[in-house]
């Protein structure tokens, strides 16, 4: 849920609150994501080694989550709280300083919380549910900020007839968002603390801490070919996300002209949408396997997702405001989510076995190190992702602070034209290469012998 709010609150509003709201450059958020990117692309394998090397009476992974428990939720708070009066540098420079304490924050909470999840089981079809329901609570924490901020911070009134405008909103925002994480994170480490004993122990004759290590246990991570793919996989789709979620408040308010209470309905759908991918990740997997359960989830995904856009952009959809449009947009966006979920859920799952595969050959279970991979993708969500969305909406010269009424008809085209085929030529490659992932249930279960047989000797 930490996870989640994190998510919601950059990919939802970040970028529109800094450019729309308080006037910075779109394309300039876009490179403060970039830098914070950076700065993840150490941290994140640096703590994945420290807690897969920490010994203390609390284990491996716990105290690096209490340690995160506090800081973090202020720093969510933070983000949203500029000073009055910045300009486009200033407010650069505070997007830019607290979204890296963010990511910072969040990584050491959620590289050792995720690395915890592959240790709670060494199932190969156990793991798909656990991270079905990790998965689950995490949409619920960015949902209800979601949903909660639309219908309250940032409802419609005479003084801001689209009430996304609301400067004033956007600390309540992340205050929100602060105190849902804070209370998910101590419900998560209060609830996963009688497994400490029962979990793998760091090696007695490992430092904790070395920064040398922890770069060559990643690029020895990197020799994985299956590693390298789903790696590769999960940058990308999470790329095209981060795309996308950037565009959602654009699309929403200027492409189909929706009320901030129609586009808090929308995002209902993901909630209506993690039913069905509990369901579709685990069945899916057990039938055909992990590999063609993941391609099959992210074409559905990406055709359902987007087809809204390339309709309207075809002339096919409804007009604006014809009580067709919100069945549509709410149908397509379940089936889309759906699938990007259990994608999702099919992606942690390969990684539990990766680490298993690397454990296999090295004798070292670092489950820390493969999880910090993936937390390092999922938040290149804002990093690249935003960049490139923040170039679009710049190229485009997308008008700022401005109602729907003040933005010409070619200006909502083009808008159309950059949110459509840019995710969507993403996730297609995305999808190409996960074709190339070979580690299926029948190796894994080699490898479970094996590793087995190591425990033995």
């Amino acid at each position: 849920m930490s996870q989640g709010v994190k998510d919601t609150a950059f990919q939802s509003f970040v970028v529109f609150y800094f450019s729309q709201v308080l006037g910075m450059p779109a394309i300039m958020a876009g490179f403060a994501a970039l830098i914070a990117l950076v700065v993840d692309a150490v941290t994140d394998p640096l703590m994945g080694d420290i807690s897969d090397n920490w010994h203390s009476k609390w284990g491996r992974r716990h105290p690096f989550m209490i340690a995160a428990v506090i800081p973090f939720p202020l720093s969510l708070y933070m983000l949203f709280s500029p000073p009055v009066g910045l300009d486009p540098q200033g407010l650069f420079l505070w997007l830019l300083g607290w979204s890296i304490v963010v990511r910072v924050l969040l990584t050491m909470f959620n590289v050792p919380h995720n690395a915890l999840g592959a240790e709670l089981s060494q199932d190969y079809q156990e793991r798909t549910k656990i991270v079905s329901y990790r998965t689950f609570l995490g949409f619920v924490g960015g949902i209800t900020l979601s949903v909660v901020a639309l219908n309250s911070f940032f409802k419609a009134s005479e003084a801001y007839p689209n009430g996304m405008l609301n400067v004033e909103g956007y600390s309540s925002l992340g205050a929100l968002a602060g105190i849902i994480a804070f209370v998910a994170m101590i419900l998560c480490i209060l609830g996963t603390k009688h497994t400490i004993p029962y979990l793998p122990k760091a090696p007695e004759n490992q430092k904790k801490v070395d920064l040398s290590r922890s770069f060559k246990a990643f690029a020895e991570a990197l020799k994985l070919r299956p590693f390298r793919i789903i790696f590769t996989v999960q940058i990308m789709t999470m790329i095209a996300g981060g795309a996308g979620a950037t565009f959602m408040l654009y699309i929403g308010s200027y492409f189909f002209e929706l009320s901030t209470a129609e586009i808090s309905l929308l995002t209902l759908t993901i909630i209506v949408g993690l039913i069905p991918a509990s369901i579709i990740a685990p069945v899916l997997s057990k039938r055909i396997d992990k590999m063609p359960s993941l391609v099959a989830c992210l074409l559905v995904a990406t055709i359902f997702s987007f087809s809204p856009i390339y309709l309207r952009l075809l002339s096919v959809m409804p007009e604006n405001g014809s009580p067709l449009i919100m069945p549509i947009l709410f149908a397509t966006y379940v089936v889309g989510y759906s699938f990007f979920i259990a994608a999702g859920i099919v992606i942690g799952s390969m990684l539990a076995d990766i680490a298993d595969l690397h454990a296999s050959n090295t004798g070292k279970r670092q489950e820390g190190l493969f999880f910090a991979a993936n937390s390092f993708a999922q938040k290149a969500t804002f990093g690249l992702g935003t960049l490139f969305a923040g170039i679009g909406l710049d190229l485009i010269a997308f008008p700022k602070q401005v109602d729907v009424s003040m933005v010409t008809e070619q200006t909502i085209f083009n808008l159309g034209l950059i949110a459509g085929p840019l995710p969507f030529v993403i996730y297609l490659i995305a999808a190409y290469i996960a074709t190339k992932y070979d580690l299926n249930k029948t190796r894994h279960a080699e490898i479970s012998d094996q590793l087995s047989a190591q425990k033995t000797t």
